[in-house]
């Protein structure tokens, strides 16, 4: 279109360091797009609320991916900039308009987020009614050479930005909508989620403040609490788009089964609980099963803390706050599926989003969600597991029958060789069942698991031993291997349960290097 013009960049520097907020801004560069995508969320949420241009249900983020793959753009709906302002916003850095006790992002560090990993970032904008649409372009690969340690004390930060940024304004209709879209061309060194569709709705669909599926069974009673809760759940419409497809809508990760460790089918939840905090600074529901054990999907598993529905962190915060209690409860972090949902004018997270800064505020919330939540489910995951230690009387009971049949064997001398191989391999898969009892058995229990798990252990070798060597069909190695695996299991459910993680990692280290153990 005619009339571009290009503006001058007089640049604004808050004084932080700069290399800091770029290219070390935060421990995964991923989350540059929930930096993103939180700005947009803003954005509608201002054109909703203060200047009534748009319907909430009408608000929506577009996260483009590019034909030729080398690009992503992020475009909102939103109020976007006006002409007047867009330039000097866009290029002061650390100083924002942002309230942080109602918008997502306040600190006006994040848009440079992007330039860790493309050469160019690029931001364009419209504001309502107006003729005039602007673009910023960050040349973020020359912005990454001049920050490199041979010659970065070379400029000041003005300087940098200035180099390094150009503006221009173009003509636009006054009728067209206004919007907001950053632009990320030539990746280097990215993070997977702007190379990849699917992994960006794996992470969208956990950080982004989004809706249920319809299929996840406690999505209406959750909505249902919260519109008496004194947080609510803010939400906005966000779909990817990939050349050629429709646009996937991207939604919570929560369905209706989920996959548990040492469990072969997925399991539904019983039940859920709603917490309030008696501060009304937060409100949290949590998803119950009837078995023991870690949720292995990544994306689900851990009870979450969201400000404003976005997610602060993955699972580490309220892991710390059962650790609290115990140093062993943060297992309990993993048993479990949930959401916190925190008012943001009492807390504030930090720049990185991966927790809240240390105020009063936070420690009276964070021990009242330890008082209550992580309390709670503690109790819970002790009451399964010890109702579900493959229940210690049924596996005693199994272990008598076995006692059983060894005996006869044993009196017939171990003659009947096909016999012998199907009672090993009954005790070895019961040996089995037994060890991963023990993996989340209280103390009590667990001696009396070891127990059993040592008396078939025994019967196993002595029937092994028994067998005639020269029979071919018999694969000594395979039993003895089987016996050996089950020994490390037992032994490793021992150490789960009673050694620290950092001197867990090193025997686990140890037994993979030296037996080869897990098999895979």
């Amino acid at each position: 279109m005619a009339g571009t013009r290009n503006i001058e960049v007089d640049p604004y520097f808050g004084g932080f360091v700069l290399e800091t907020l770029t290219i070390g801004m935060y421990e995964e560069t991923r989350n540059a797009i929930r930096e993103y995508v939180q700005n947009g969320f803003d954005s509608i949420q201002r054109a909703v609320n203060k200047l009534h241009q748009l319907r909430p249900s009408d608000g929506l983020i577009r996260i483009i991916f590019d034909a030729d793959g080398a690009g992503i753009r992020i475009r909102d709906n939103g109020a976007g900039l006006s002409s007047d302002t867009a330039v000097k916003t866009l290029t002061s850095i650390g100083a924002s308009a942002k309230d942080f006790s109602t918008d997502a992002g306040f600190r006006g560090i994040g848009r440079l987020a992007g330039v860790a990993f493309c050469d160019t970032l690029t931001f364009t904008t419209k504001a309502s009614g107006e003729s005039t649409s602007t673009k910023v372009v960050f040349d973020a690969k020359k912005m990454r050479e001049m920050m490199s340690p041979e010659r970065g004390s070379r400029y000041t930060a003005q300087q940098l930005l200035k180099d390094c940024v150009k503006a221009t304004q173009d003509d636009a209709l006054a009728a067209d909508l206004p919007f907001f879209e950053v632009a990320m061309r030539t990746f280097v060194e990215a993070p997977k989620e702007v190379t990849s569709a699917k992994e960006m709705a794996l992470f969208l669909e956990q950080v982004s403040p989004v809706d249920y599926r319809d299929d996840f069974p406690f999505a209406d009673a959750i909505r249902e609490y919260a519109k008496s809760a004194p947080v609510p759940i803010e939400t906005v419409k966000i779909v990817i788009e990939e050349p050629g497809q429709e646009p996937k809508p991207v939604l919570k990760p929560f369905t209706a089964k989920f996959a548990i460790q040492d469990v072969e089918t997925k399991v539904v939840l019983s039940d859920k609980k709603f917490y309030t905090s008696p501060t009304k600074q937060w409100w949290a529901w949590v998803g119950k099963k009837e078995v023991p054990g870690s949720y292995t999907d990544e994306e689900v598993r851990g009870i979450r803390v969201r400000a404003k529905n976005i997610q602060i962190d993955g699972t580490a915060v309220v892991r710390e706050i059962f650790q609290r209690q115990n140093k062993s409860n943060g297992r309990y972090q993993d048993w479990f599926i949930g959401e916190i949902f925190v008012d943001p004018k009492a807390i504030v997270p930090n720049a990185r989003r991966d927790g809240f800064e240390d105020t009063k505020a936070w420690t009276t919330i964070r021990g009242e969600i330890g008082s209550s939540v992580c309390k709670d489910a503690g109790t819970w995951a002790q009451d399964v597991s010890n109702q579900g230690q493959l229940s210690l009387e049924k596996l005693t009971q199994r272990t008598e029958r076995m006692v059983e049949d060894f005996e006869s064997l044993r009196r017939n001398a171990f003659r009947n060789g096909d016999r012998t191989l199907k009672v090993s391999a009954d005790m070895t898969k019961l040996h089995s069942e037994v060890s991963r009892a023990s993996r989340n058995a209280n103390a009590a229990t667990l001696s009396s698991l070891q127990s059993l798990g040592a008396r078939l252990l025994d019967m196993k070798t002595e029937a092994v031993g028994k067998l005639a060597p020269p029979a071919p069909e018999i694969d000594t190695d395979r039993i003895e291997n089987e016996a050996r695996d089950a020994l490390l299991g037992e032994l490793m459910a021992v150490f789960e349960q009673h050694l620290e993680l950092p001197c867990l990692t090193s025997v686990r280290g140890i037994v993979r290097r030296d037996f080869g153990w897990p098999r895979s």
